[in-house]
């Protein structure tokens, strides 16, 4: 049985001001979208577990409305978007979760 659910894709895009410091986005931009959630592989739960982000899930969805966000949230809580894989022609995967010892708000 697939779980489809619906989720926020956030992109916090941010700017420079002219001395060169990264000023965050005050509001970013965000997509509503529905996706297929599957479940982390016990591999890439330690390989992200490694690299500190505690692996949450995957969601399939349309690559045509993936544009490079770096986060997303589902309910109220975020998730950072650590890896991506292009799945065919026209999906793609998101794997997402916490990073370990940082927020992802």
């Amino acid at each position: 049985m697939k779980r489809i659910m619906p989720f926020l894709l956030v992109n916090e895009t941010a700017t420079k001001d002219n001395t060169g410091q990264t000023i965050p986005n005050e509001c970013p931009d965000k997509t509503e979208l529905i996706g297929e959630l599957k479940s982390v592989y016990q591999n890439e739960f330690y390989k992200a577990e490694q690299a500190g982000i505690r692996p949450q899930g995957v969601f399939v969805i349309s690559s045509f409305d993936y544009n490079g966000q770096d986060s997303l949230i589902i309910g109220s809580k975020p998730y950072a978007i650590y890896r991506t894989f292009e799945v065919g022609t026209d999906k793609i995967e998101l794997y997402f979760g916490d990073r370990v010892g940082g927020n992802n708000e």
